[in-house]
């Protein structure tokens, strides 16, 4: 899926779009709707680099089973 946004909408925060990536799936996250895989893969900057920016904001971590697949999974594909 690809989520459109108007040109203005984004200039008039002053953020990139890397930025308001960012910011849509720390909120995500702190909904409980993603998980730390996801949020990684939804900002480009992986699941270590997510959780350093939880960390940053002091957002808990809530590192569970599908977490720690996920990272699995993405090991697994950076050693083969």
């Amino acid at each position: 899926m690809l989520l459109e946004l108007d040109d203005q909408i984004v200039q008039s925060t002053g953020m990139s779009p890397e930025e308001l990536r960012l910011e849509l799936a720390l909120q995500l996250y702190k909904e409980e709707k993603i998980t730390v895989g996801q949020g990684g893969k939804m900002t480009g900057i992986g699941s270590i680099k997510f959780q350093q920016e939880l960390g940053k904001r002091k957002i808990s971590s809530s590192f569970n089973n599908e977490d720690l697949q996920s990272d699995l999974k993405t090991l697994a594909a950076l050693f083969q």
